[in-house]
């Protein structure tokens, strides 16, 4: 039997993660204490991390990174869904929100997690993120996938939000780390203007 983790990587050139990094810096004024769960709390034992909320209104400062990342979408669902035969997917887009994540040397995301664990997720399908960042055993945990992927700079990870992918984040003591994150959404039909298929 063929196994497949569903977890698929890509590549984008490292100077766009340099201008993504440079946003960040910019509005680093901005950027919050990472929190967790469906009622925010802060638990640095679980994410020691500063997160910089970025609205969709915004994704445009980060071209040509969601034309990139639409393209590499479309063919991660060519792959697993219309490639096995399927037809029947309702549209999906980008997520209203997406976040950029600074992990300082000792900090993470060590804790345990999915992305679609409970119904104000429940229209995640897809999860994404860019490495920003070469750090050293600073990758990403698939547990179920006994799988981890390498920090690598300009690396673009895309995997199902389900529980099937529980994922944590690896820390480095050494090293900073960062991050773009944010997922695919099942979208109405009258949302199409962030359509990302």
């Amino acid at each position: 039997m063929s196994l497949k983790t569903f977890i698929e990587i890509y590549k984008i050139d490292t100077e766009l993660c340099d201008k993504i990094i440079g946003l960040y810096d910019k509005n680093v004024h901005l950027a919050q204490p990472g929190r967790l769960g469906e009622n925010p709390r802060i638990d640095k034992s679980m994410k020691d991390s500063m997160d910089l909320c970025v609205p969709i209104e915004l994704y445009g400062s980060f071209e040509p990174f969601f034309e990139l990342l639409k393209t590499h979408v479309g063919e991660y669902i060519e792959k697993y869904y219309i490639g096995a035969g399927a037809t029947g997917m309702g549209p999906v887009g980008y997520s209203k929100f997406s976040s950029l994540q600074k992990y300082p040397a000792g900090g993470g995301y060590p804790a345990i997690h999915c992305e679609r664990d409970s119904i104000q997720y429940a229209h995640r399908a897809l999860v994404w993120m860019v490495y920003l960042t070469d750090t050293p055993n600073g990758g990403t945990e698939f547990p179920h996938q006994e799988l981890t992927t390498e920090c690598v700079k300009g690396d673009l990870i895309i995997w199902p939000s389900d529980m099937t992918h529980l994922h944590r984040g690896v820390v480095s003591e050494t090293h900073e780390k960062m991050i773009f994150t944010g997922w695919i959404d099942f979208i109405q039909p009258d949302a199409l203007q962030s359509n990302s298929r």
